[in-house]
């Protein structure tokens, strides 16, 4: 039970019913597109610790104490939703990470349907955006379906 709560704790309000709806129809988000290198995104990072976004500067110094490497993140204020933002001190002066490829995981995994549930969104111009779309194990049920109803003995 605790587990569930805290993972209704990383949803926002709009984020929890709009999970719920995409549920009810079946639907999954999908993350489409691709990077456009721009460095947006890095301006304007919300955190996640163990027991969800960060709203407290208390619970960001506790995430440092395990994660030390996250000590590249500047703290810039909050947004509408009380969820601490951050600046990557890491971007060059074309915007872009110092040292990509060495990226920490996080970064790595930008963005993911998580960020949509916590009432969060994509930088302006961001080259990704989140598609309602069937999951794709339901796809594939339905096309072996279709193939055993195609192959299997006729009458």
């Amino acid at each position: 039970m605790k587990h569930f709560f805290r993972e209704i704790g990383k949803f926002s309000v709009t984020g929890f019913w709009h999970y719920l709806f995409l549920r009810l129809r079946g639907k999954t988000i999908l993350v489409a597109g691709t990077c456009r290198g721009c460095g947006t995104c890095c301006r304007r990072i919300s955190l996640e610790g163990p027991d969800g976004w960060l709203r407290s500067e208390s619970t960001y110094y506790q995430l440092l104490r395990r994660n030390p490497e996250y000590q590249r993140f500047a703290l810039i204020g909050k947004d509408e939703q009380g969820f601490l933002l951050f600046s990557c001190t890491w971007l060059n002066e074309h915007g872009a990470c110092r040292d990509h490829d060495n990226r920490l995981r996080l970064c790595r995994r930008f963005p993911e349907s998580s960020l949509l549930f916590a009432g969060g969104r994509l930088p302006p111009g961001c080259g990704y955006r989140f598609v309602a779309t069937e999951p794709f194990a339901k796809v594939l049920q339905r096309a072996k379906q279709e193939r055993d109803g195609e192959t299997g003995p006729h009458p």
